[in-house]
């Protein structure tokens, strides 16, 4: 069972307040129950790693951002496993006829919100998405799926709020840490919550792997921006 997790996040910059839904690390599981969080939602963005690479698949995920994106705007960054993808362009093309708005190291403006999603750019042969962004006046959000290229490469960068999954949350939580993040290693620094004051990481929606969670439910997120 996910739960939700609520955040208030005062950026000074909304013109009017709204709410948004986070889900993150879906991995191509069962969704039915995101469905009902989105009553009284503004927009659903999406963090990255819809789809499972290791199953080479993505249909459930697909179903999810088409029934979300009938009920809010709905905006879908990618992740890791996306991209290894044999057939990421297929995903590509199955988001947008969802008629989601697919965020591959590019930027929108909604509702007076400037929304990025950035993934390692060199590896796509993509131009670096950030100047663009931050060229954007307002609230700007950015969603950056591995929380460490935040840390390590992003930081810099004058965003109000970061947008990370890719951790699991630790997997395993004892003490209120995680145990190991895949891109992080053992006790990784950065899993759920808040970091840096600026980045919220989900402890995501789904599961991939055999090794079970632990005191780590999967979760959404539910962020009320002023």
């Amino acid at each position: 069972m996910r739960v939700c997790t609520h955040y208030q996040w005062n950026t000074g910059k909304c013109c009017i307040p709204m709410r948004v839904m986070v889900v993150s690390d879906l991995h191509n599981t069962a969704y039915e129950d995101l469905l009902p969080m989105l009553e009284g939602v503004d927009a659903l963005l999406v963090a990255g790693d819809t789809a499972d690479r290791y199953r080479q698949r993505y249909e459930r995920g697909i179903q999810f951002l088409k029934e979300a994106a009938e009920r809010v705007p709905t905006f879908v960054g990618i992740g890791n496993h996306e991209f290894r993808l044999a057939d990421f362009a297929g995903f590509c093309e199955a988001v947008e006829e969802t008629r989601a708005t697919l965020l591959v190291n590019r930027c929108v403006r909604w509702n007076g919100l400037a929304i990025g999603g950035w993934y390692r750019p060199e590896l796509l042969g993509h131009a670096d998405p950030l100047p663009q962004l931050l060229a954007e006046e307002g609230c700007r959000i950015l969603l950056c799926h591995h929380p460490e290229d935040y840390m390590n490469r992003l930081r810099p960068c004058n965003v109000d709020l970061v947008l990370a999954g890719h951790a699991h949350g630790g997997q395993i939580r004892v003490c209120g840490r995680g145990l190991y993040a895949p891109g992080q290693g053992v006790f990784p620094r950065y899993t759920r919550g808040v970091i840096d004051e600026r980045m919220i990481v989900s402890a995501g929606a789904g599961n991939p792997i055999c090794a079970p969670r632990w005191g780590n439910p999967c979760e959404a997120l539910m962020i009320d921006l002023t």
